[in-house]
Order: structure tokens, then sequence, then C-alpha cells
């Protein structure tokens, strides 16, 4: 476990080439700093100009969605909503503790003098894909840091994105989520974009975790108050209540369901938000 950071800066990071419509900006994140949020500042309106916002660890993206998806995401959190100004949070946000906030800031490379250490973060960057119709595009990044611990990567928070399709009204089961993996060990939160929910179960191992309905989930979530819910979406968080230790464990599970019970067909992305190691 990483103990707490003794000072955090603010720097500005190098600008990228290929910021141009049609492109993909690369950011590279220096060795030797610990990652608590990153600052995208950004030319022109959020959703016409910019598309999927990628984080890069060694080969593994850690982070995938699109750029409006992170503001809902901050919005959930309580954090305000881009306005020229897109954070990118690495440490957990709206946690009772500061150990719960920073366990999952992107340690990158190592102190200076400190031996290659097992599982390290040799390179890290962010990608921004621009829209081939963006109008005033420009990007610049900021990030607020500290010094890069020993040990590795340490606890990684990994944010997925997929899509389901729901044929009409009725039980519709997930059970191709990732699980039981080193860099999917527990799954803290779901984002569904739907709201034509009636109940939500999770079942591990044939057994029944979570099982709410969807008047019930937002209830709870509203009397949470760490949780904002944004309007179109339906949140699944084991953190409501402020607990980042509070998480859905996948290691060992030989099955692993999401069934919701839908009210009509939807279309809809997942955003699945796991805390592991790193794997690549």
């Amino acid at each position: 476990m990483f103990k707490l950071a003794a000072e955090r800066r603010e720097i500005q990071l190098t600008a990228p080439s290929g910021i141009a419509a049609g492109g993909t900006a690369v950011f590279k994140l220096p060795q030797g700093l610990r990652y608590h949020d990153l600052y995208l500042e950004y030319g022109g309106t959020l959703a016409t100009n910019y598309g999927e916002i990628r984080i890069k660890a060694n080969t593994e993206i850690i982070h995938r969605y699109d750029a409006t998806e992170r503001d809902m995401m901050n919005e959930t959190d309580g954090l305000a909503a881009a306005d020229g100004v897109l954070t990118i949070p690495l440490d957990g946000r709206a946690m009772r503790s500061r150990e719960g906030e920073e366990e999952t800031a992107l340690n990158v490379g190592r102190p200076a003098g400190v031996e290659p250490q097992p599982n390290e973060i040799i390179s890290a960057e962010l990608h921004v894909d621009i829209k081939a119709g963006a109008t005033g595009e420009s990007l610049k990044l900021r990030a607020t840091v500290s010094n890069a611990l020993p040990g590795g990567a340490g606890l990684v928070r990994h944010i997925v994105r997929t899509t389901r399709s729901a044929g009409g009204a009725g039980e519709f089961d997930i059970n191709d989520l990732d699980y039981n993996r080193p860099n999917r060990a527990m799954i803290r939160r779901f984002f569904l974009k739907t709201t034509a929910l009636d109940t939500i179960t999770i079942e591990r191992d044939n057994r029944k975790i979570f099982e709410r309905s969807k008047a019930l989930n937002d209830l709870v979530l509203a009397d949470g108050g760490y949780r904002s819910q944004q309007t179109g979406w339906t949140l699944i968080d084991k953190s409501e209540m402020g607990y980042a230790g509070s998480v859905i464990h996948t290691a060992g599970a030989q099955d692993f369901l999401l069934r919701l019970n839908m009210t009509g067909a939807a279309s809809f992305p997942i955003l699945t938000e796991y805390l592991g190691g790193l794997v690549g």
C-alpha cells in the first residue's frame, strides 16, 4: 500500500504534435512522477471537437471513454462540468479518506536512485482523438503530481467501455464482462447509458450479491450524498457511501453476471471501473 505523498505540484506537459481535425493528440507523461489529476485545456466545443480519450500505461490501455462520458463521470463525482477544461482524475474522487482517493494515482517510473521495480510503468501517454469536423481545436495538458514511489504500478484504476443492445422489455443478461484477471480483480462501479430499467441484479458464482430496483438504487445514491447520478444514466456504485474499499471482488470467481430487467428496448454503452494490477 502506498504512503501518502508529501507534496503535490502543478506542471504543464509538453505540447503534442498532431493537433488537427481528424488526428490524435498524444501527450507523454514523464517518468518519476505520481499523477493524481490531469487537466485538459481545449479549444472549441467538447462534444463537437473531441472524441475518444485513452490513457496508456506501457502497452495496456487503462482508460477508454468518450470526452463527454468523462465529463459525465466527473459531474457524478461532484466535479464542475467541463467549460474549456476537462478534468481527468487518476485519484478516486468523493471518498471519505485521502488514502482511499490516492490509492489509484498513476505511479510512472520510480524515485531517483531506486533500482528498477517489478511491474513498473515505463511509459504513459494520454491520447485524445480530434473529430474530423473539428473547428478551433487546441489542446494543452496540465497535471497535479507528486514524486513517484517505489513498488511499481501498484493499484491501477481501469475504465473499460463496451456496448450492449437489449431487444425489448424483460430480462437481459450480460455474462461476458471481464473478471477474474489481475487487471480486473475488483469492480468499483458501472455507468449504463439507459434508464429503461426495472431491477438490477449482480450474481457471482450463481449467488446474488446485489439486487435493487431502479427506484431504490436512485434513492440510495441520493441518500449517500457522494454521487450525483446524471440524467439519462444509471449508476451502480459500490463506493456510493464514500468507502474506497467497498468493491465487488472477482478474483477466483468462475461466473459473473449482470442481470437487467428492462422496461423496453435500448442500445447503450457500459463504462466499467475496475481496480487491479497492470498486465501490459
